[in-house]
């Protein structure tokens, strides 16, 4: 019986779970094609059936994992909240899955695994930006914001927060992360024209951690 497309993706996204596995144990950098198909216990040929090279093998973990969270986070999105009310849900859900998988962002953000974190930071603010760009137009909309290109808001937005704020990365003490997530709530503040203090839950939960 001739395989359907629906197998095809079925297989794919087992691997794919395996693959992204590999990478965070492994590292991006240290982990050749040769140790994926031994590891993976398939022949070269089937790994080129599903995938043309380590680096798109990589890409698809990351875009699988990526939209993932996003649907998991579109879910608990109460649209039916005001625009700075929803925004606030957003990133509190956004800290708390971070805070959940800070031993897996802890490999993420190995030196051997650069590469990798930064396939997953661009794939990040790709994927959420358009939700977070939705929210501030609705929130233009309502009066609670004052942005005049939401898109491109959200993506500067989501780049400062998801490398800038990566304490593991930088490896910010408690005393420096402090006045930076306090300036990243003035230029949140600012950039959205919003009113002062909104988005000040922010530092108080990083004083909590």
């Amino acid at each position: 019986m001739a395989r359907t497309n629906k197998d095809f993706n079925n297989k794919r996204n087992e691997l794919l779970e395996k693959i992204w596995n590999i990478f965070i144990t492994n590292g991006y950098e240290d982990t050749t094609l040769s140790f994926i198909i031994r590891t993976l216990n398939i022949s070269r040929g089937a790994f080129y059936h599903y995938f043309s090279s380590k680096e798109e093998c990589a890409d698809a973990a990351i875009e699988m994992y990526v939209k993932r969270w996003s649907k998991e986070i579109t879910k608990q999105d109460v649209k039916e909240l005001k625009a700075d009310e929803r925004l606030t849900q957003i990133i509190l859900i956004g800290i708390q899955t971070a805070s959940n998988n800070s031993e897996q962002n802890e490999k993420i953000n190995s030196s051997s695994n650069a590469i990798f974190h930064q396939k997953l930071m661009v794939s990040i603010i790709k994927q959420f930006a358009p939700i977070y760009a939705e929210i501030i137009s609705q929130g233009v909309n309502e009066g609670i914001f004052n942005v005049t290109y939401p898109l491109e808001t959200a993506e500067m937005i989501l780049t400062l927060s998801s490398f800038y704020l990566d304490i593991d990365l930088f490896k910010w003490n408690e005393g420096t992360i402090t006045s930076k997530v306090t300036a990243f709530e003035e230029l949140l503040t600012r950039s959205l024209g919003a009113e002062n203090n909104t988005f000040s839950f922010i530092s108080k939960l990083f004083e909590l951690r």
